[in-house]
């Protein structure tokens, strides 16, 4: 397996560490930039400049090869379009709508109302809001009665980015912590909290408990052959945030190295249930 890794030029941190853990797996990787019109450039790796022969380097690069890649959303999509294989490993079961029927009341935001921002109607006097599948406008957050009205009277226009996305609404929720975890052919590959009650916290260790929780979940709804899937510890009990990309994800506190391995090691053999 050989990966294409995207630069990012805010030299992001999970990026630093993937690859500093193909470098100790000795795993081939290019590092490449994605340009205004989706080509990529490879990146020369001692002097960070762009290859002139970008292309035809890559084109060698991938020919008859499995290739892994990692970054952004539109790096992923790319990796579509290049039909690399694994490449990404988004399909179209990562939807909230498929979430909701696979896990029903397991799902954190079960009480779920879809809509665009247009047509959705204020579900209390504060509420959580956030884009559907694998498009991010924004990201999840809770907003009041009277700001998401001034939001719907504000996008009110022809040019608005939000007509034709689709949102969800649900209930607030109240949450001690929040896990995430690296799943590769139905295993537990690493995982880490990312969330302490309302702050950034990616040094607590899940419990055995919650890793059997997340065990349950992947057998009974394995969406890819290698996915992300973030678990809420509520006053509830533990529920299914969401399923992530694995190619665009944020590693907060998990095992960079374990992910690199298991993806190289991957069996394309075994086929998700």
């Amino acid at each position: 397996m050989k990966w294409l890794v995207q630069e990012f030029l805010n030299n992001s941190s999970n990026i630093i560490r993937i690859l500093n853990a193909l470098e100790k797996c000795s795993v081939d990787y290019l590092l490449v930039r994605v340009n205004q019109d989706n080509s990529l450039s490879v990146i020369d790796k001692e002097n960070k400049i762009p290859l002139d022969n970008s292309e035809e380097a890559i084109q060698e690069f991938i020919l008859n090869e499995q290739i892994m890649v990692y970054g952004s959303k539109a790096f992923a999509k790319i990796a579509q379009d290049m039909e690399l294989e694994p490449g990404s490993f988004m399909n179209d079961k990562f939807e909230f709508e498929v979430f909701q029927r696979e896990l029903g009341n397991e799902l954190l935001n079960n009480e779920i109302i879809y809509g665009e921002l247009s047509t959705l109607y204020p579900i209390g006097e504060e509420f959580f809001i956030r884009p559907t599948g694998n498009t991010k406008l924004f990201t999840g957050m809770t907003v009041t009665k009277e700001d998401f009205l001034d939001w719907q009277e504000r996008e009110n226009r022809e040019d608005s980015p939000y007509i034709g996305q689709s949102l969800m609404i649900a209930p607030i929720q109240r949450i001690k912590a929040e896990y995430r975890f690296f799943v590769v052919n139905q295993k537990i590959i690493t995982g880490s909290s990312y969330k302490v009650g309302d702050k950034i916290n990616s040094s607590c260790k899940p419990s055995v408990e919650i890793e059997e929780y997340v065990k349950q979940i992947v057998d009974r709804f394995p969406l890819a052959k290698a996915f992300v899937i973030d678990i809420a510890e509520t006053e509830k009990g533990l529920k299914v945030v969401e399923y992530n990309n694995i190619n665009t994800t944020g590693l907060y506190g998990c095992d960079e190295i374990a992910f690199v391995r298991a993806i190289n090691e991957l069996d394309f053999n075994r086929r998700v249930k």
